[in-house]
């Protein structure tokens, strides 16, 4: 178990974060249905979104023996409307955490219109903007907030993604947890990966316009953020700020 934050931990190859004061994990961007939605552009895919939330879900259980459960927005996919697979597979979902005592909170993503459609039928779900507890603030990112100090701010949203290229041109990508130091403040940015499997990513860069999120666009220190590159089947591995990764870095 690697910590990456005082009281907060990854493990293995998942892609989520256990944070030990809470007894809880947060993982984000799952993005149920998005099968459905490609299908209705004339582009068909396996389903696999339920299928790889339940594994990480799972193998997470299994290592952390969690109590909460923090969806960090995006949990579905659709915008307009909540479609039948979504209202299937996440009813599935939420029924496997009930069964197991598990007390889950949503928090709202961009994409997670008409989700309480689904939640308010589960007595141990609740639905929410952002949660606010300890010293952390957990919020899907989208929305502008204002940075203050001694917080540790964890967003989901951008599906950070480190792109590597050698000496002979060759580029490998892999998912990343990404820390990022708050300019002129003793607060910190935690970014989650994606836990949805066709959610390729956005390249980590130190250009700010080439984020989406309003609090790492204005308050971020880039050159000091720090990846935490997760290599499946092998674990979670530090890499170095990115300050001195900028030569190979896309």
């Amino acid at each position: 178990m690697i910590a990456i934050s005082d009281s907060v931990f990854v493990d293995g190859d998942l892609p989520v974060l256990y944070l030990k004061r809470l007894d809880g994990i947060v993982m984000s961007d799952i993005h149920i249905g998005y099968e459905q939605d490609m299908a209705k552009r004339g582009i068909y895919i396996p389903n696999v979104q339920k299928k790889r939330f339940l594994s990480v879900y799972e193998k997470s259980l299994s290592t952390f023996n969690f109590k909460k459960l923090i969806i960090n927005g995006d949990f579905k996919h659709t915008f307009e409307k909540l479609t039948k697979q979504e209202k299937d597979e996440l009813s599935e979902i939420l029924s496997r955490t009930r069964e197991d005592g598990i007390e889950v909170k949503v928090i709202k993503g961009n994409h997670d219109n008409y989700i309480s459609l689904v939640v308010e039928k589960f007595d141990n779900v609740e639905l929410m903007d952002s949660m606010e507890v300890d010293n952390f603030m957990i919020t899907h990112g989208h929305k502008t907030i204002e940075k203050k100090d001694d917080k540790t701010f964890i967003l989901g949203h951008e599906h950070p993604r480190l792109s590597i290229r050698d000496r002979i041109g060759y580029v490998k990508r892999f998912q990343v947890f990404l820390t990022i130091p708050v300019r002129d403040s003793s607060s910190k940015i935690i970014v989650l990966p994606p836990v949805g499997t066709y959610q390729a990513g956005n390249d980590v860069t130190m250009f700010h316009s080439n984020y989406m999120s309003p609090l790492i666009r204005n308050y971020g220190s880039l050159e000091n953020a720090k990846p935490y590159v997760i290599v499946e089947g092998e674990g979670i591995m530090e890499f170095p700020e990115l300050k001195l990764l900028r030569k190979i870095i896309i």
